[in-house]
């Protein structure tokens, strides 16, 4: 049986297979998703369409994370959504005046 090297120091992020933090979570969430859906297909359309359509969903998967990870890396795509978040300018809904403090 292989061992993978989990962790690469003290304090630093998970690391296996070159996906970091959060696409590792990912990455797993999706390959469980796809054995949901293989199991809920077999019963339905039988074996061999549920194989093929769970295999399309993990290749999807993975490559979608590993494409993710080398894009934005361990915090971008957090920063991403967090600069979204941010409002693209401020109002103020004062007159000008009064913001200056002369009358």
């Amino acid at each position: 049986m292989a061992r993978y090297q989990v962790n690469k120091g003290v304090g630093k992020s998970v690391e296996v297979k070159g996906l970091r933090a959060q696409y590792f979570i990912y990455a797993v969430i999706g390959i469980v998703a796809a054995f949901v859906v293989f199991f809920i297909l077999s019963f339905i359309v039988g074996q061999v369409p549920s194989v093929i359509v769970a295999v399309f969903c993990l290749v999807i998967n993975v490559s979608v994370c590993f494409y993710l990870n080398n894009k934005f890396g361990e915090k971008g795509l957090v920063q991403l959504y967090a600069s979204r978040a941010l409002p693209k300018r401020i109002a103020i809904h004062r007159r000008i005046h009064r913001i200056i403090g002369t009358k």
